[in-house]
């Protein structure tokens, strides 16, 4: 028998009432939930969670507790028909619960038909009063909790058709083109629509709506042209402009529009020029750099105001001329325009952000100082500009001496003195825009500047409360306070190199291998072929466990990445992890199969007992791992684990062996398959969540299941980065993220004999792509836009090495090369490059990123940047949902990594069952595997001023170490070639910032690294 729970509830005094339990139900003398009249009954006594697998009660800590059939309740108990619950007085008798059948594909249950998702429970909504809701309307304050408060372009709507923005643009151009030619032919007209209409009014619109100028500026038209009718270069911006372009904005507004001061505004022709020119501009930037980076969020003069008053906007218009985005602009506001300025302003590089501050301080400055000297026509010129170069610094100077000694925040303080220069602006202007309304109608209105000012100055204070509430709902969704710097990785040690009759012995069979200090036992059983899988390298995917049978002694200590991992296997205390081991001393023996642990304990009474279910999404190494700690912090509660695959959690960084490998998924499970009920989670497969309802704590299935939550953990991971080029999508392309991706390649080139492949991406995941299809037999070309492969990773020369590596086995790579289009019919053929070469090819991969899978967070309300936003405790904005993994955005970054994915995962468990926890500093590291080369990094790349290099260079060899400091402490390491103690070592004093003393450096240019591992313990 299907259906829902049915309850009923009797007590003294009171008729029997029946319940469906569509939903969790609260019961006690007070509450939201099902109220009793029982004087012995708590406030708030008991709660009954009906879900898929079970009928829930937890008594919340009553004064006079509860029983179930007698027997007092501690913690939670599962409930069948027939059972009575008494608290009190008072007694609910369970008449109904849905069947429950053995099966093993839900973690040891299946379920009998539920019911579509319940309907919102009956009565009216909260009635809120309408001066509140009104406030908070204007304010743009969301009470409930759930609307995005931050959304991209594409999840704005869009109410005018594009063709119609089409032609406002052409209308915007014509128009533009019209007052420039005015400005030459009849230039008294051209002067007055350009500065005594569009001049005075552009201000105010870039308070009220700048997307809307955005979209029909004629500038921005003009420089999307080339975009639009595809003749565009579209080459990366350079660093300077990229970086460096809000100074040249800055430096064309002040001088253009302080170029009034000598006239511009009264001699038609020079105005005319300048228009003229500022287009060209627009149009050449256009041609020449991608997306809108030549001009419109670079050096366009309106640039900088725009930011300053489009932070908030009171109208929201979504970008429609990125269409697609091609991520041109940092903090783009046409992509997400709420969050943008607060981003600039947040922005730990200085260079970027003091920029912003400094022109919004000199902007008072130059209002006043431009509007009181434009009428003094006896001063000489300059002695005008230093006199408003001089109001101008003053402007300044208070800024920054109220920033240093208040604690005001930037973004207050920003908007207070751009409100501050909007006044003045329409203090003046009012009068300009009085005398252009009785010029066009004929009717004088002088009066006009006073409603026109009390409109700014109450337009603007309503601009500041918004401005400060989206400031505190940034803070909140980014998560900007510092965490503590905590390193949960292994201390350690080393001898010197040349201590003789180190080996590893192999059972069974016995083989003994000659090993160096610093080998990890994976590196000692790959060099001897043992059958030992790999996975992170990193001791967090749990790929490797072996048994150390003898000669634990002799290895490093365990580290708590390595720790955690071991404790979910489960195995015998006598196992490691064979990538984390590295052997110091003497002889260990290793059995490659390792031996069954204790049974499964559980901690108790640590975690919040009232926590009935608890449901994770994802099942990859962060659900995992989330739900693992969530079991380890709880003894009793439920966990359901849904994952979109069909697989049991795998070894996800050894899919490209199952392109080119014989034996599919074996040997890729990360876990044994008893785990799942060994640590009562009960797991739903090939299962798709479709929606999240926050506010009734439930999730839906596409099974027509839901799930409630007293916690939810979303670790749903990510995609692959589709390209947006034609023709992909056709038979032959193909991204590689998932172990289903890697099948369907290898079988596609089987069924189709391809002997051609084109990579698109030089990253990490697209060089193990492309060096698993060459292992596969296939001619390989990867393609990378940038100037060099893994220039974020690594330096010049090591990235040279790494090239020289693939062309040596047969791999070509191009540099500066990216794709326009797929070309084929039906299947791909070739792949044509921007520059107009096409290469003959037959499987178009593209590895250029990832995208986290957060439209279901999306949907549900929950605010998304580029990932899911959360907090240093893996919290996001809206109480009791926490994110982890590739899907969660933290500290503006998503990275994309095993250990970082395992740490959150962690720290959102704990701290969803009641904990305080904060995210460990954050400094991954780069490794390439599974392509014949052994290459690490981590930390700084490019050293800063009067940093320093060690560098020992044996390129021939494909042998190359690497060593940032930076104020006498290790930065940055990059380590190619084998170089097993270096490698840890380098690990270690670089996450631990370790001083590097000046005796110590001959040794490290000579090559002996064994002082910098002595020196990071």
């Amino acid at each position: 028998m299907g259906g829902l729970p049915l309850i009923e509830v009797r007590g003294h005094g009171m008729a029997p009432r029946r319940i469906v339990l569509e939903r969790p139900l609260e019961v006690g003398r007070g509450g939201d939930g099902l109220v009793v009249a029982d004087d012995r009954v708590s406030r708030r006594h008991l709660r009954l969670v009906p879900s898929p697998i079970a009928l829930s009660v937890v008594d919340l800590g009553s004064r006079n507790g509860t029983t179930v059939n007698g027997v007092p309740l501690t913690g939670r108990a599962t409930l069948a028909a027939g059972d009575v619950v008494r608290f009190g007085g008072t007694e609910i008798v369970i008449l109904h619960v849905p069947t429950v059948e053995p099966d093993g594909d839900l973690g040891g249950t299946t379920l009998a038909p539920a019911s579509a998702a319940a309907p919102p429970p009956p009565g009216p909504a909260p009635v809120r009063p309408v001066w509140l809701t009104t406030a908070e309307r204007v304010l743009g304050i969301d009470p409930t909790g759930t609307r995005n408060l931050f959304p991209s372009f594409t999840d704005l709507p869009s109410r005018i058709p594009l063709r119609l923005w089409q032609i406002a643009r052409l209308v915007s151009v014509v128009a533009y083109l019209a007052v420039v030619v005015a400005l030459f032919v009849r230039p008294a007209g051209g002067l007055f629509v350009f500065f005594g209409i569009v001049v005075p009014l552009l201000p105010g619109l870039f308070l009220i709506a700048p997307g809307l100028w955005r979209n029909i500026c004629p500038l921005a038209a003009t420089n999307q042209v080339p975009r639009l009718f595809g003749f565009t270069l579209a080459k990366n911006p350079p660093e300077w402009l990229y970086s460096r372009g809000y100074l040249v904005a800055i430096t064309l507004f002040f001088g253009i529009a302080g170029a009034r001061l000598a006239g511009l505004d009264r001699v038609g022709p020079a105005a005319g020029v300048a228009l003229a020119g500022v287009a060209t501009a627009a149009f050449t930037g256009g041609f020449v750099y991608k997306g809108k980076s030549g001009w419109c969020s670079t050096v366009c003069p309106l640039f900088p105001l725009q930011r300053a008053y489009g932070q908030t906007p009171f109208v929201t218009v979504a970008n429609n001329h990125c269409q697609p985005c091609v991520g041109c602009a940092k903090n783009c506001f046409d992509f997400r325009p709420r969050s943008a300025y607060q981003l600039d302003l947040t922005d730990t590089d200085r260079g970027w952000s003091a920029p912003r501050k400094l022109f919004v301080a000199a902007l008072p400055g130059f209002v006043l100082g431009f509007f009181t000297l434009t009428g003094q026509t006896g001063t000489a010129l300059p002695q005008r500009y230093a006199v408003l170069a001089l109001i101008m610094l003053t402007a300044v100077g208070l800024f920054f001496a109220v920033e240093a000694m208040t604690a005001i925040s930037a973004s207050l303080l920003t908007s207070g003195y751009a409100a501050m220069a909007l006044n003045i602006f329409y203090w003046f202007a009012g009068v300009t825009l009085a005398k252009s309304f009785a010029t066009v109608t004929g009717v004088g209105a002088p009066w006009l500047r006073w409603p026109i000012s009390v409109f700014v100055l109450l337009a603007t204070l309503v601009w500041l409360a918004r401005t400060r509430v989206v400031e505190l709902q940034h803070a909140h969704a980014s998560g900007t306070r510092t965490a503590p710097v905590v390193l949960p990785f292994p201390r350690v040690r080393s001898t010197p190199a040349a201590e003789p009759g180190l080996s590893v012995v192999f059972q069974p069979g016995g083989s003994r291998v000659a090993a160096d200090v610093g080998m990890s036992l994976l590196d000692v059983a790959e060099q001897a072929g043992q059958p030992v899988e790999a996975g992170c390298r990193m001791g967090v995917c749990g790929a490797d466990p072996v048994a150390v049978l003898e000669g634990m002694p002799c290895l490093t200590a365990i580290g708590a990445d390595e720790k955690n991992t071991l404790q979910r296997l489960g195995f015998a205390d006598n196992t490691r992890m064979a990538c984390c081991a590295r052997i110091e001393r003497g002889t260990v023996t290793v059995g490659l199969t390792p031996e069954p642990g204790r049974e499964v304990t559980t901690a108790r009474g640590r975690a919040d007992r009232s926590i009935v279910s608890v449901v994770v999404l994802g099942n990859g190494i962060a659900g995992v791992t989330a739900a693992d700690f969530v079991r380890r912090g709880h003894p009793d509660c439920e966990i359901h684990l849904v994952g979109r695959e069909p697989h049991d959690f795998y070894n996800r960084m050894g899919i490209s062996r199952l392109v080119y490998g014989r034996s599919a998924m074996q040997g890729l499970s990360l876990l044994p398959a008893t785990w799942y009920d060994e640590h009562q989670v009960t797991t739903w497969l090939n299962t798709l969540a479709t929606g999240i309802d926050p506010v009734g704590r439930r999730v839906h299935l596409g099974t027509g299941d839901v799930l409630p939550y007293d916690r939810l953990i979303v670790a749903t991971g990510a995609d692959s980065t589709r390209p947006e080029v034609d023709g992909f999508g056709c038979p032959g392309t193909f991204v590689l993220r998932e172990a289903h991706d890697a099948m369907a390649l290898r079988a596609y080139v089987q069924q189709h004999r391809c002997g051609r492949a084109v990579v698109a991406g030089g990253g990490l995941l697209g060089l193990e792509a492309a060096y698993a299809l060459r292992q596969l037999g296939l001619a390989v070309t990867v393609l990378e836009r940038g100037k060099r492969l893994l220039s974020k990773q690594l330096d010049p020369r090591a990235s040279e090495l790494v090239h020289a590596h693939f062309r040596a086995h047969g791999i070509e790579v191009l540099i500066g090369a990216e794709t326009r289009s797929v070309l084929g019919d039906p299947a791909v053929r070739a792949v044509e490059l921007r520059d107009g070469r096409r290469l003959g090819t037959d499987i178009f991969l593209a590895a250029i990123g990832i995208r986290p899978r957060a439209d279901l967070a999306r949907r549900a309300g929950i605010p998304v940047g580029k990932g899911i936003l959360v907090d240093d405790r893996m919290a996001t904005a809206i109480p009791g949902v926490y994110a982890a993994g590739d899907v969660a955005e933290h500290a503006g970054r998503v990275l994309g990594l095993w250990p970082i994915a395992a740490d959150q995962a962690r720290i959102a468990a704990v701290n969803a069952l009641g904990g305080d926890e904060t995210l460990p500093v954050e400094n991954p590291a780069a490794i390439l595997k599974g392509v014949g080369l052994e290459l690490f990094s981590i930390g700084t790349v490019q050293p800063g001023p009067g940093d320093e290099e060690i560098v020992v260079d044996h390129g021939a060899a494909f042998s190359y170490r690497r060593l940032v400091i930076s104020r006498g402490r290790a930065v940055g390491a990059t380590v190619l070639g084998h170089h097993p103690a270096d490698h840890a070592a380098a690990l270690q004093a670089v996450r631990t910032e370790t001083v590097v003393a000046p005796a110590l450096l001959p040794a490290l240019r000579a090559g002996d690294w064994s002082g910098l591992a002595t020196a990071a313990t």
